[in-house]
């Protein structure tokens, strides 16, 4: 199908209760380094035939559904709203979300047709839209389907009343395609519940075509999908999985000496007649240490998550941003794996305090003492910090996808 007079519009549907997901968001869970829904929508965003789209969150995720967005950068979304009670709500309000956004929204052919995709199946590809844009042009709507690969039986109770014949028979997922007038005629008209939009379709008289889905094009419902679509998700790929699951940051910081001690370092109070000057308690390290976990996470950097405008932050203990530092991360699916830091001070000597320096950070990253690496150096008199006025540290992470 050429897209070239035709308008073609997508609604993604992230707005799910993610009710078998044992508190987990399906749509904003972590599949090797982004949310869920981000692999769908980077796939309506590379393919040429789609030209807008709408995604549709729950209350609970919009925030940072937009957020997701707005860092990678999708050029084709005009719209994110929040949805309804029901499935067949939320597409609703996203198709109104695409129409408010057109330059004409009281156009009739404001866009021929909407292709609706629930943002939980992640491995939708360009081929499939295609093949479902052509198989709508029959009747005016089609659904992406694959054959049962096993017998059906129908039950009552616990009786066999039948063994329908399966060659007959089709698990139907999304995308699914409308001429844009007939979905939303039927959305006009059908007022009870139902599972999915062809379902509508079919009950206010329209006929219903089917294209082939995939196998691989799974909706995420319960953990252990999760599991399978890692799997699916690295033999796509097709790249070791060493390089999909290891990013690295880097993180500086360097305080003013001022009087008045114990010096705290690492986590560590060290007796020492001055201090490290700062808004918490000034301890370099780890702030380089936080920054370097935060960046490898693409999270962004300490002032940015713990900024000194926050007046409870006021003397903290820096082993505790630490630790949130880690929660974050490991909330958007990463885990340290290992650390290498280095501290630059002329003053006080800090060799015989490494050790403990490096089993407080281990503790706080979730990390074993081995994979943890502090060393210590000065600047052989030259500069500031050679002149004893200050301290400074900097450090690389390493996360691994959890």
């Amino acid at each position: 199908m050429s897209n070239d007079s035709a308008t073609v519009a997508a609604v993604l549907l992230a707005a799910g209760s993610s009710s078998r997901m044992e508190g987990q968001d399906k749509q904003v869970i972590p599949l090797r380094g982004w949310p869920v829904f981000i692999h769908s929508l980077r796939v309506f965003e590379e393919c040429e035939l789609i030209d807008t789209i709408c995604v549709v969150f729950s209350a609970e995720n919009l925030d940072e559904g937009k957020k997701s967005i707005a860092e990678v950068g999708f050029r084709k979304v005009v719209a994110t709203v929040t949805g309804g009670a029901r499935r067949q709500d939320s597409v609703r309000i996203g198709i109104e979300g695409i129409r408010a956004s057109s330059d004409d929204p009281g156009r009739p052919n404001w866009s021929e047709w909407l292709v609706i995709h629930d943002a939980a199946r992640p491995f939708v590809d360009e081929p499939m839209i295609e093949r479902g844009l052509k198989a709508a042009q029959e009747t005016g709507a089609s659904v992406a389907a694959v054959p049962l690969k096993d017998t059906v039986k129908q039950v009552a109770g616990q009786i066999v009343v039948a063994t329908p014949d399966r060659s007959e028979l089709r698990i139907v997922q999304t995308p699914q395609v409308f001429r844009s007038a007939t979905l939303i005629e039927a959305h006009s008209v059908i007022a009870s519940d139902v599972t999915d939009d062809a379902s509508m379709v079919e009950q206010n008289g329209s006929t219903v075509t089917v294209f082939d889905g995939a196998y691989d094009n799974i909706k995420i419902t319960t953990p252990g999908d999760m599991a399978l679509a890692e799997t699916i998700f690295d033999r796509k790929n097709r790249q070791p999985r060493d390089e999909l699951t290891r990013r690295w940051g880097i993180g500086f910081d360097g305080h003013a000496l001022v009087e008045g001690g114990p010096l705290r370092l690492g986590g560590v109070e060290i007796e020492f007649d001055r201090r490290l000057e700062g808004h918490s308690d000034g301890d370099v390290l780890l702030h380089a240490v936080t920054s370097a976990m935060l960046g490898a996470a693409g999270l962004g950097d300490m002032g940015s998550n713990f900024p000194s405008s926050d007046a409870s932050l006021a003397g903290i203990d820096s082993i505790e941003l630490l630790t949130r530092a880690v929660r974050k991360i490991h909330k958007h699916g990463w885990e340290p794996e290992h650390l290498d830091a280095t501290i630059i001070a002329q003053q006080p000597r800090l060799s015989g305090h490494v050790a403990a320096i490096i089993d407080r950070i281990a503790d706080a990253s979730d990390l074993n003492a081995e994979s943890v690496n502090v060393k210590v150096t000065s600047t052989d008199h030259v500069g500031a910090i050679g002149e004893g006025q200050g301290i400074a540290a900097q450090a690389i992470a390493t996360l691994r996808s959890s």
